[in-house]
């Protein structure tokens, strides 16, 4: 597989969700080179420590601004960064005993996150805080 190209179905219309989505897209990108060229198990350790860190801090950050703003599909769209979060873990687990199959789990596993998460539910999260900073209430943690 070549690189993954940005589709514009992901721009949500909200710069700091969008520059994290590129960010994941970027190291997405990397990983895939670096398996395609010579594939070596860290690569697949690296990715998955990667997901796991940007998990981390991407739906946290999500998750204090659907709070903060009183997004009405916050346990919805918690419910899917815990599906995601679950999922990196069950890789991790399994990186030892077969990377290869792993690698092709992480390529499924990014492609439809960027797919179906990112192009309809972060969408969804981005109309409601683009509107709640319209109304001119913009709290701490949506001013980055």
């Amino acid at each position: 597989m070549g690189q993954l190209v940005w589709n514009p179905e992901w721009e949500t219309g909200f710069p700091r969700i969008d520059e994290q989505h590129h960010q994941l897209l970027s190291q997405f990108n990397d990983f895939l080179d670096a398996v395609h060229h010579d594939f070596h198990r860290e690569h697949v350790t690296n990715v998955l420590d990667f997901l796991g860190d940007f998990l981390d801090a991407h739906c946290e950050e999500e998750e204090i601004q659907m709070l903060a703003t009183n997004y009405p599909r916050f346990l919805e769209h918690k419910a899917f960064h815990d599906h995601l979060r679950s999922t990196v873990q069950r890789l991790a687990g399994a990186s030892s005993q077969d990377p290869e199959a792993v690698a092709a789990g992480v390529v499924d596993f990014v492609m439809n996150w960027m797919e179906k998460h990112i192009s309809i539910e972060d969408k969804l999260l981005a109309k409601h805080l683009i509107q709640f900073s319209q109304k001119g209430s913009t709290p701490e943690s949506l001013a980055g």
